[in-house]
Formats: structure tokens, sequence, C-alpha cells
């Protein structure tokens, strides 16, 4: 299956090109508790590809429920995750040393959601 990378020009100067490699449920043991890894195939400027994960914590469906009164739908739940890949994109000029590091959890679900108006 051919992949179709998408840009993204980061507020650090860095041109990403990425693709969504997938979704799967995890639990992990960094006290984390279960949810889903989105996997991302990034590939800063001319630098060798790499995969990252972002990790969508069920605590974080837990306080999106609280705050807003129902369920995120799959598609919300990947952009939280596109959201938080795009916060680090502009945030952190070496990502591929942290590949695990990056998480949606009940303390940014609301911030990293609100410029989409769910």
């Amino acid at each position: 299956m051919a992949r179709r990378f998408k840009q993204y020009a980061a507020e650090t100067g860095i041109s990403y090109e990425y693709f969504f490699a997938g979704a799967h449920r995890v639990t992990r043991p960094e006290e984390q508790g279960g949810g889903a890894d989105y996997r991302f195939v990034v590939v800063p400027g001319a630098a060798p590809p790499f995969t990252l994960r972002v990790f969508v914590s069920d605590a974080a469906q837990a306080a999106w429920r609280a705050a807003k009164g129902h369920d995120l739908s799959p598609n919300e739940s990947y952009a939280a995750a596109k959201m938080r890949l795009f916060q680090a994109f502009d945030e952190k000029e070496s990502l591929r040393d942290d590949p695990l590091g990056l998480a949606v959890d009940g303390s940014n679900i609301e911030s990293l959601l609100e410029p989409l108006d769910l």
C-alpha cells in the first residue's frame, strides 16, 4: 500500500514529512495506564525517517467525557494525537531521541482540541 506523505512546517524551522502508520490499544507501564498508541512515520528535513508514537490515554478520554458530556469519536481521538504531534514538531528540534515521549492525557486534551472547536 502506498502511503501519502503530508507536510508540516514547524515553528522550529524544520520542515517535516509524515504519514499515519496505524494505531493499537496498549497499556503503558509508566503509570499512564491504558490507551491507544498512534504511530506516525516522520521525516525531519533531509534526515532518515523514524517512527514516533503518540499515546492517547484512557484518562484523557475520561477527562474529555467529564468536561464535555460525551466521548471522543475515533476520528476525534486521532485528531488529538495529530495535534499533539504538531505541538511536538513546533516545540522540539529532536524528536528522534524520545519516540515514546508524546502523550495526550487529562492535563492537555482540552487545550489540544480547543483549536478544532469540537
